[in-house]
């Protein structure tokens, strides 16, 4: 089903088609926020006049600056209800936000069907097979192309992202290794080919706004004059939270859907299947799910505040909503070089700086961490030389010990130089998924895990972040991540299992990494 979004303007009127099996009719005063679930639009005063140009050059890159505040992404996202597919991402360890909202087209992998979304509704619709993977990374690296061919894409000037697709890559995208058709209602692959967006630097302290030759969305969007909002936040008064009206709340709280009995049986299940030889590591992950009402921005703030996560993203759509606190780089590409930095081993915090040091160095020292991490070290070398200059790939840094608010973690970072012959989709494409939230070998973890996981991963273990048309790339591995559909909002946490894990220890572990949040959203904190 179609529907028509209208906006009055005092310019115009500007029409769009949303098109999704799903989509709803907005009613007067609303906007759309999740499959099912309607948001009153947030009743904020009125804001004055974006200086930005409504008549802007086709075949010109137009990139305009705004009034920088520290607290700019969050402003952007409470406004984001007013506007179509919006995306906010952390980058470069917390240093650089980017915001984008009204993607020119959407590629929506689910089920077997891969679909093209755009203003005037399907474009494409086919149904895929065995080659459904290959047709989507041809369609990614086709819509890199259209942008690349743009003057101004290429210039010096830009910055990391110069348009291009933004989104999530679920765990189950291409992935063969399934047992059963059990799935939640959300796509594989979401992502949208944008061409306008914000970029904030906060160590330049800029942001600016990106307008793309082939962007035909409103130029007089929320997403453009609300960018004026600092200065008139402090000219009037008005407290620049960035929050809607509307609050968020659990109506249940979270219920594990993997009993304690289950897990430890899958437990036993694995010890067998490692004594036997056919892997050496498998991530096995529980989920959670809680219900919900209220604003999702909310809930994400909630849980920024609470966690210090470096590749933090949100993405609001009619299919649901995503907000992932993820302390993990899956893959950033930078002209031509491309970094992994896997996160193996994990230790409670506590609240004595004593006690919290022993276990910060019980972490560091521990050979079946350590061990664990080499493991998976030696997976992501495997894969990125798979597409690297020969010689370039690098273990910059082993063992390395980085401290979040709830947990300590063991963290490696292994680099390498780009072949001349392969591109960013290729690199993304023979590397997903990420080897820490798979075990080692890849094929057969993802083969058992499938095989035992009760409940399916869907966005949990997939990746969040962008691919630019200039080549560039930063995507999370999507751990401390949520997804709400409609009233529904669920959870997932897990850990490498080894020959000499303990069942007691690795179930705990679960809690460790994603306690705090959940308990955090129960309280209402």
């Amino acid at each position: 089903m179609s529907i028509c979004y209208s906006r009055e303007t005092k310019r115009s009127t500007q029409k769009y088609l949303l098109t999704s099996p799903i989509s709803k009719e907005f009613s007067k005063g609303e906007r759309y926020i999740t499959k099912g679930a309607k948001l009153a639009a947030p009743d904020l005063p009125p804001l004055p006049h974006s200086s930005v140009n409504l008549h802007l050059p086709s075949s010109a890159v137009v990139i305009t600056q705004l009034p920088y505040s520290a607290d700019i992404g969050v402003t952007l996202r409470g406004r984001a209800v007013t506007t179509s597919r919006a995306v906010w991402l952390r980058l470069a360890e917390g240093r650089q936000e980017l915001f984008a909202a009204w993607p020119e087209r959407v590629i929506r992998l689910q089920g077997g069907l891969l679909e093209q979304l755009g203003f005037s509704g399907i474009a494409t619709s086919s149904t895929i097979t065995d080659n459904g993977a290959k047709i989507l990374w041809s369609l990614l690296r086709e819509g890199l192309r259209d942008i690349a061919r743009y003057k101004g894409v290429h210039d010096k000037g830009m910055h990391v992202f110069s348009g291009g697709w933004l989104g999530v890559i679920g765990y189950g995208a291409g992935n063969r290794h399934t047992a059963h058709d059990a799935r939640l209602p959300f796509p594989d692959a979401l992502l949208g080919d944008y061409r306008r967006f914000v970029f904030i630097d906060h160590q330049r302290q800029i942001a600016e706004l990106v307008t793309l030759p082939g962007y035909s969305g409103p130029l007089d969007d929320p997403l453009v004059s609300q960018t004026d909002c600092e200065f008139y936040h402090a000219s009037t008064g008005h407290a620049s939270t960035g929050h809607t009206p509307n609050g968020f709340s659990l109506t249940q709280p979270f219920v594990a859907l993997t009993p304690k009995e289950r897990y430890l049986a899958d437990f036993d299940r694995i010890q067998q299947w490692l004594q036997a030889g056919d892997c050496y590591q498998v991530n096995y992950a529980q989920a959670f799910r809680a219900t919900c009402q209220g604003t999702g921005t909310v809930a994400m703030q909630r849980l920024l505040d609470l966690s210090r996560a470096t590749h933090a993203a949100w993405m609001l759509a009619p299919e649901g909503e995503i907000l992932s606190l993820s302390p993990e780089l899956f893959l950033s590409v930078r002209d031509g070089r491309m970094v992994t930095k896997p996160i193996k081993g994990t230790a409670p915090r506590d609240n004595d700086p004593a006690r919290d040091t022993v276990l910060r160095d019980d972490l560091a020292n521990s050979p079946k961490n350590q061990a664990e991490n080499l493991m998976i070290v030696d997976l992501l070398r495997h894969d990125l030389s798979r597409h690297a200059v020969i010689g370039s790939v690098k273990v910059e840094k082993l063992f390395e010990v980085e401290t979040l608010p709830q947990v300590h973690h063991l963290v490696s970072t292994v680099s390498a130089d780009i072949a001349p012959s392969a591109d960013v989709i290729d690199v993304i494409r023979d590397s997903f998924p990420g080897g820490s939230i798979t075990g080692a070998p890849k094929k057969r973890a993802m083969e058992i895990i499938a095989e035992l996981e009760p409940t399916p991963r869907a966005v949990y273990c997939g990746s969040i972040g962008y691919i630019s048309a200039n080549g560039n790339a930063e995507l999370n591995i999507a751990i401390r991540t949520l997804l709400r559909i409609d009233d529904d909002l669920y959870a997932w946490a897990g850990g490498g299992i080894v020959a000499d894990s303990d069942a007691e220890e690795e179930y705990q572990e679960c809690f460790d990494k994603m306690g705090a949040l959940m308990r955090a959203l129960e309280a209402g904190e």
